[in-house]
């Protein structure tokens, strides 16, 4: 029976979670497309696609048997999800304010080309569990306050840097 709040296709991504479709079968999949992929372009065992699959196979099934890689991918699929609509706002954000999209090419340069890219690749590592490989952990409220300060700082930067260019 079809649950009223879900939908149909709601209640299909609940079966097929329920099934282990999402923890086991997708990675499963991932890996032995990834291995076979590797040893018939690589040609290990001189092309022969028949010992490169059974080989495929079973490291896929090892690699998600004992990793319990299922819940990393499901993991990190919701957060790429999530980086790339973020993303997506920024750009949007910027195309409202009438940057054009070759112009970002000059921003990368210099500098302060090297900062923002070390700032950005720091949270990012944070965001994605940096914090818990490292020990160090954020509260929100922290997250909160480094947000505006970034946010501060890209309006002043912004106000600041509104002269042309020579």
């Amino acid at each position: 029976m079809v649950d009223a709040g879900l939908g149909i296709f709601g209640t299909l991504v609940q079966n097929l979670n329920a099934l282990g479709f999402y923890g086991f079968v997708l990675p499963w999949l991932l890996i032995f497309a990834v291995v076979y992929g590797i040893l018939v372009a690589g040609k290990i065992f001189g092309g022969d696609k028949k010992i490169a699959g059974l080989i495929a196979l079973v490291i896929a099934f090892f690699v998600t048997a004992y990793t319990g890689i299922g819940s990393f991918f499901i993991g990190m699929s919701g957060l790429g999800a999530m980086l790339f609509g973020s993303l997506l706002i920024v750009v949007m954000f910027f195309a409202l304010l009438g940057f054009q999209i070759e112009n970002f090419k000059d921003v990368f340069k210099g500098w302060e080309g090297i900062i923002f890219l070390a700032v950005l690749g720091l949270v990012v590592f944070f965001v994605i569990g940096g914090g818990v490989i490292s020990g160090i952990t954020l509260s929100s409220e922290v997250w909160g306050a480094i947000l505006m300060i970034v946010i501060i700082a890209l309006a002043i930067m912004f106000v600041a840097g509104g002269g042309e260019k020579k």
